[in-house]
């Protein structure tokens, strides 16, 4: 009976080390969207190598059904945006990368000078540890990149789209918010390529082609 318990104790400790290295198979357990048969059959060679013996398929999905009920209660809970919340996109941006230098910072009030705000113009500002990323209009490019004429450019990117969340300040406090809107974006298969945050705000930058599809997902996160 000891054995017995043992083992069982292994092949659930190897089925949940398993499943958490993958955070998509975990996140589709703890939704019940997974077969527990089909999932038990494709993890039952890894864990039977690493025990070195022969196991059941079920005795791997009574592991699988119990770690679906732990993640139901540690899991992040679903978080409710409701109607305060409000989505915004603006097409035709531009995000320029540079390497981080002791000069860029001088040239900063410069960008800030071109930049018509009352008209819809928008200059987020990254500083990162070894470069800075500057995301603007489209129409600004040309003037950004004559000022920045002696700073190492390392990557531009255009045809993008500044996709912005604003929701209440409460939602800072609120363990799980940024997870929850990266996630479905995730599923989506939507990538993010830079992703800004203010006390009331996560501003996503993505591709154009993404735009419409983020938008829909974001927008059903709210509505839901």
């Amino acid at each position: 009976m000891i054995i017995y318990y043992t083992i069982m104790v292994t092949i659930a400790h190897l089925t949940e080390k398993l499943v958490s290295e993958k955070p998509f198979l975990q996140d589709a357990l703890y939704r019940r969207l997974i077969n527990y048969q089909s999932l038990a059959e494709n993890l039952k060679p890894e864990i039977e190598r690493e025990l070195n013996k022969k196991i059941k398929t079920s005795t791997i999905m009574i592991s699988l059904r119990r770690y679906a009920d732990k993640l139901e209660k540690k899991y992040i809970k679903k978080i409710v945006f409701g109607p305060e919340c409000d989505l915004s996109m603006k097409s035709k941006i531009t995000e320029i990368s540079i390497k981080k230098s002791n000069s860029i910072f001088s040239l900063v009030p410069k960008l800030f000078e071109i930049v018509d705000f009352d008209d819809g113009g928008i200059l987020n500002f990254t500083n990162g540890n070894y470069d800075i990323s500057l995301v603007t209009n489209e129409k600004y490019k040309e003037k950004f990149l004559e000022i920045l004429n002696n700073e190492e450019i390392i990557e531009i990117n255009k045809n993008l789209v500044v996709l912005s969340f604003k929701y209440s300040k409460e939602f800072r406090t609120t363990p799980g918010t940024l997870h929850q809107m990266t996630r479905i974006l995730a599923w989506e298969n939507i990538n993010i390529l830079e992703l800004i945050e203010t006390m009331t705000e996560t501003i996503f930058i993505l591709s154009e082609d993404d735009s419409l599809r983020a938008f829909k997902v974001l927008q059903n996160l709210i509505k839901n």
